[in-house]
């Protein structure tokens, strides 16, 4: 009485205001708690004696509080400011206190621990029915102990309560590591210049994709005409005889080629059946079947001395086929590590439930907590000791004393013993996890799909990353596989025609200045780099599609509007881009602790290199001209970014397409006359 001047007793109306003030002020402290309350990856040791007193602090002011109100409030003559500022203070230091004190490690033995957690003493029943409402209270977070300016300092890897008031106890040990994230990759999509998608989504530049190929026609009829004017034949030249040289020999080794990619199978198949694990003895075992497999192909092609479009043929296929058996065992690898951590982690959850058959019951306290509030509500109604139901203050009143009592009775549960604490709801959700990463497209957990059938479904796929599961179409579609056949067919004469008749008469004229070749050359080089694109990306990839009901046929965006080499270089050939992203960039980045920068730089030198390497295996030269092109990308794509040219983009797409023009025509120049 005597820390309120001029008391007076409040009349009905001024109480239930008065503690509507104090209810909210409590709750706005609980809310914050909870809010800030974040999962950490350590198991915090409570100190018993400074949480004891802590949450005796906070009962015995809620039940005085409580009492008072039941009674008599006072109020100071200007009205509550007094009482709510006593209560907001006394509260928050409690809430300090017990923090502050779970937050700090504990140097008591379980003994003691259990002997004082055993002072406090709850009723039972209203203990149960309020533990949840409470559980934020106390729950163990950088966030929630930064409130007592008090860190823990606990072993890293160790995880930690997420559950929110118990943890449970177990002798076993698991680490818990942050699992990459993988980009997604495939959805269902169409490609860009398809022409049944044109129409169906009525684009409005289909009339030019149609005049485009009436051009080329009609190109072809005029290409024909002077070839057979000028030499008697239109087809038959050096360029014919350079593909039909060898050709069944080709056919051979390249069917072999694709047959030798089983060894991948092979050894996920070794693997799958626990008698190897693939870190470290898979992973050395796969580098050298890679290196074997590459080094084979380009000794094959020299010493068959095929010409350069049977060996950039061979070499290209063999590269391509490298990328996708890479892919299959580095993916698969990594999914047998997964198995092994998903049985360790079932082992080490199975013991827990035998230690405690409530931890089953537990896991699912994260998925009521949203209805905890509503379980309050309804044991306010139902409880023996709760007054009148039909007053709503009293209710509230009644809420105080339950969160007073839950805090006490979630000392006894939040104790832990000093061996190692492994929350049971984070363990449940990472073996979830882990079961949704390992499962197949039949739904069954891997090694399900390391099967002859899928591995051969996976080569005929136009992807060069593995996955579980793509995208499907549901049928296929016999007069679509024709259409892209016949495509394939047309653009390839066209393709020729260019080559014979305009291209080879240049490059092989010894009397033709490399400055006029050059110029010659603009026109020819870039309808041959746009018509084995659409050879490539749209015909075949989408024919292979087709036959393998690949539903994303998303092969590349529009490159033809970029504004930069590096916008350029992700969106031409998606299919490079993914597997380079995955298996390059993200696992320089993993691996090795690459910086984003250094990655980018490792990824683009490494492309760079392959590229030569086919030069070399082609023309039986070192002379790192494409290299040399290919990395001179770098200061453009800097010079791209330049602030200028990004705020003006029809400058920008100006200078890629300038750059596209004067590269194919300057490396076949540089190559021919070298």
């Amino acid at each position: 009485m005597d820390d309120y001047p001029n008391p007076r007793i409040l009349d009905d109306s001024e109480n239930d205001a008065l503690y509507q003030n104090h209810h909210h002020k409590h709750d706005a402290l609980l809310d914050e708690a909870t809010t800030t309350t974040t999962t950490t990856t350590t198991t915090t040791m409570l100190s018993k004696a400074a949480a004891k007193k802590g949450l005796n602090d906070l009962v015995a002011h809620h039940q005085s509080l409580h009492q008072k109100h039941q009674s008599s409030p006072l109020s100071d003559g200007n009205g509550s400011e007094v009482e709510e500022t006593s209560h907001q203070s006394t509260t928050q230091m409690a809430f300090v206190a017990a923090v502050s004190g779970r937050s700090t490690l504990s140097a008591q033995s379980p003994g003691q621990s259990t002997g004082e957690s055993n002072n406090l003493r709850v009723h039972p029943q209203d203990a149960d029915r309020s533990r949840m409402g409470a559980s934020s209270l106390l729950n163990c977070s950088s966030s929630a102990t930064s409130l007592a300016s008090t860190r823990s300092s606990t072993s890293p890897g160790t995880p930690s309560s997420t559950d929110g008031y118990r943890a449970i106890s177990t002798t076993s040990t698991v680490t818990t590591k942050k699992r990459k994230v993988r980009r997604p990759t495939f959805e269902p999509r169409s490609s860009r210049l398809d022409p049944e998608m044109m129409a169906k989504n009525e684009d409005p530049f289909r009339g030019f994709h149609t005049l485009f190929w009436i051009v080329m026609g009609a190109y072809g009829l005029i290409t024909f005409d002077q070839e057979w004017t000028r030499v008697g034949k239109a087809f038959g030249g050096t360029l014919f005889s350079s593909f039909s040289q060898d050709a069944i020999i080709l056919a051979i080794s390249d069917f072999g080629l694709v047959l030798s990619t089983g060894v991948a199978f092979l050894l996920i198949k070794v693997i799958s059946k626990g008698w190897m694990r693939y870190r470290v003895a898979g992973m050395v075992v796969q580098h050298c079947v890679q290196v074997l497999f590459l080094l084979f192909a380009i000794a094959w092609t020299i010493w068959r001395d095929w010409p350069w479009v049977q060996s950039g043929f061979f070499t290209l296929h063999a590269i391509t086929m490298l990328m996708k058996i890479h892919s299959y065992i580095a993916y698969n690898g990594e999914l047998s590590e997964k198995l092994i951590q998903l049985k360790k982690s079932e082992a080490t959850y199975a013991q827990m439930k035998k230690d405690d058959p409530k931890t089953a019951d537990d896991d699912s306290d994260d998925s009521r907590s949203e209805s905890s509030s509503q379980a309050d509500h309804t044991y306010d109604h139902d409880t023996t000791d709760s007054p009148t139901s039909d007053n709503e203050q009293d209710a509230n009143r009644l809420h105080h004393r339950l969160a007073s009592e839950a805090a006490a009775a979630l000392l006894q549960d939040a104790i832990p013993s000093d061996s190692a604490t492994i929350n049971a709801g984070q363990l449940a959700a990472e073996i979830e996890e882990l079961r949704s990463d390992l499962k197949c497209q039949n739904g069954e957990l891997w090694p399900a799909n390391v099967t002859v059938a899928n591995f051969f479904d996976y080569l005929i796929v136009p992807s060069l990353i593995y996955e579980l599961q793509y995208p499907r179409t549901s049928r296929i579609r016999p007069l679509y596989v024709f259409e892209k056949s016949v495509a394939t067919l047309g653009t390839f004469t066209l393709l020729y025609l260019t080559t014979e008749h305009y291209i080879y008469p240049v490059v092989f004229d010894p009397t033709i200045s490399p400055l006029r070749a050059l110029v010659l050359l603009l026109i020819p080089f870039m309808m041959n780099y746009l018509m084995i694109f659409y050879i490539i990306f749209e015909c075949i990839c989408n024919a292979f599609a087709e036959l393998s009901c690949f539903a994303d046929r998303n092969f590349y965006e529009d490159w033809w509007n970029c504004v930069s080499f590096d916008e350029w270089a992700r969106k031409w050939n998606k299919p490079v881009h993914h597997f380079l992203l995955r298996h390059v960039y993200d696992s320089s980045i993993e691996s090795f602790q690459l910086s984003k920068s250094n990655a980018a730089f490792a990824t683009f030198f490494l492309s760079s290199c392959v590229h030569e390497l086919v030069m070399m295996v082609v023309t039986r030269k070192v002379r790192l001209y494409l290299f040399v092109l290919q990395m001179f990308q770098l200061p453009l794509i800097w010079m791209g970014n330049n602030k200028t040219i990004r705020e003006t983009p029809r400058l920008a797409n100006a200078l890629f397409w300038m750059g596209m023009f004067m590269g194919p025509p300057l490396l076949g120049v540089a190559y021919c006359y070298a």
